[in-house]
């Protein structure tokens, strides 16, 4: 035995308990009548004390208080034979001020004669914090599933980009997150977390050199640690250093930054990418349900409304007639010339022509203004509130039409607007089928050259 160890207060008796004790994985203490008479070196690295520091002391001097009146009464228990839990968790006072998490082993042997309390300690720190970890990222997961419902209620893709970045916020705990979604050629920023401001993130080409474009290109997602990790990143502030880079499905990116190297791990993009692919679910329903309705309400040629919408939409119009006592004009419209069309240049050119002209039809109208394909070339504007102009609606719309097909915009044909107008007035008599059938004879009347509008 060293001069070290024959100097070490409280020594086991016997060299093979003794080099048991000093080699344990785990702390050893030994307690008789209260007062701590060995410690081993494992519990200095525990606990920070040295043996002298702790040897000779009361042991409940090590405890928290919450811990000591049940650890006391259960060391005089055993001491007294009952039979009590001998491994228990508890916290035990380091040098540095802390309370560390241990597993106490305990039981009673005879040390020098009398009976003692021999305890084994383990730290349970690391499992403590790994516990916590799950805990944690089960309350995440409990609450991200919770933040998919509500992406699943959202009715418009503005509300599932405001929630996608308030669950990274707030569930996720992000500070600096932008959501960019794929417009045209384009990924166009959407939303910003608070910890950004608008000169923070900007918009960027889909094909363009950037981390978000690499993103969405290789549908990948990406976790760096210094700004060295992703040499197409291009941070929009100098103290960004690492961050989180994915993919909303094929809709757009999602990123995360942080001024901090390191800062986030394969976890938190597992997270995120649990999230985000709740948003690209949300993103898609939206827009098939939108492209269901296009296509149950619109034209399939020309894009713009069909008499189903029409018939849908009409008692809509009709009663805020009657409720700002306006009246509702109508335009019965057929294009002059489009037989010729179909029958010289064929059904494809006539279908792109019928097109152009819708779509100057649109220009020419206001945004209130509803434009509906009612038969092959024939259509219907629903002009509300028009103060009783809709006759110099008509004719600055067969003006402009005529003037388009001058400069060739629609084909080299000519073509001009046959217009039908009539009036519904909530004081009227008059049914809709009265009003639509009027317009539709001032059309033709306008057609055979009668009337420019069809009003007289």
């Amino acid at each position: 035995m060293g001069e070290r160890d024959q100097d070490r207060p409280g020594l086991l008796d016997g060299k093979t308990y003794q080099e048991l004790m000093e080699r344990a994985n785990d702390g050893v203490v030994i307690i008789q009548d209260e007062i701590l008479q060995y410690v081993n070196p494992r519990l200095e690295e525990i606990l920070g004390y040295t043996p002298g520091e702790m040897i000779g002391r009361p042991f409940i001097e090590y405890l928290h208080p919450d811990d000591a009146p049940a650890l006391q009464k259960r060391y005089e228990l055993r001491l007294a034979g009952d039979d009590v839990p001998a491994v228990y968790e508890t916290r035990i006072l380091k040098k540095s001020g802390e309370f560390a998490p241990v597993e106490v082993n305990a039981g009673i042997f005879p040390y020098r004669g009398a009976p003692a309390d021999v305890v084994f300690i383990r730290d349970i720190s690391e499992r403590r914090r790994t516990e916590h970890a799950l805990l944690e990222a089960n309350r995440k997961i409990v609450q991200l599933h919770q933040a998919a419902y509500r992406l699943a209620d959202c009715e418009t893709e503005d509300e599932v980009y405001r929630e996608t970045l308030l669950a990274a916020e707030e569930i996720l705990e992000f500070t600096k997150c932008s959501l960019d979604i794929v417009d045209g050629d384009r990924l166009v920023v959407k939303a910003l977390s608070g910890g950004l401001g608008p000169a923070d993130s900007f918009d960027a080409p889909v094909d363009g050199e950037s981390l978000a474009a690499e993103t969405l290109r290789t549908r990948k997602t990406y976790v760096f640690g210094t700004l060295n990790e992703a040499p197409v990143a291009r941070p929009t502030k100098a103290d960004f250093q690492s961050g989180i880079s994915l993919p909303i499905g094929p809709f757009g990116v999602f990123q995360v930054a942080s001024s901090e190297p390191n800062a986030f791990t394969s976890d938190d993009a597992r997270l995120l990418e649990l999230l985000v692919r709740h948003t690209a679910e949300s993103i898609e329903r939206l827009r098939l349900r939108h492209e269901l309705q296009e296509q149950a309400t619109h034209d399939p040629l020309t894009g713009v409304y069909n008499r189903r919408y029409f018939t849908d939409r009409i008692g809509v119009e009709l009663e805020r007639s009657r409720r700002y006592e306006h009246p509702l004009a109508f335009l019965m419209m057929d294009i002059n010339g489009f037989k010729v069309v179909n029958d010289t240049r064929g059904h494809q050119t006539g279908d792109e022509v019928l097109c152009k002209v819708a779509k100057a039809i649109q220009d020419e109208l206001r945004s209130v203004d509803v434009v509906i394909r009612y038969g092959g070339d024939e259509f219907l504007a629903v002009l509300p509130e028009t103060n009783g102009e809709a006759d110099l609606i008509a004719l600055r719309l067969q003006e402009a039409i005529a003037r388009r097909s001058r400069k060739g915009e629609f084909c080299s044909c000519s073509l001009s607007l046959a217009v039908g107008m009539a009036y519904w007035a909530p004081d009227d008599d008059q049914t809709l089928d009265d009003v639509l059938r009027q317009a539709d004879d001032r059309m033709y009347a306008s057609k055979n050259g009668n009337s420019l509008s069809g009003t007289s």
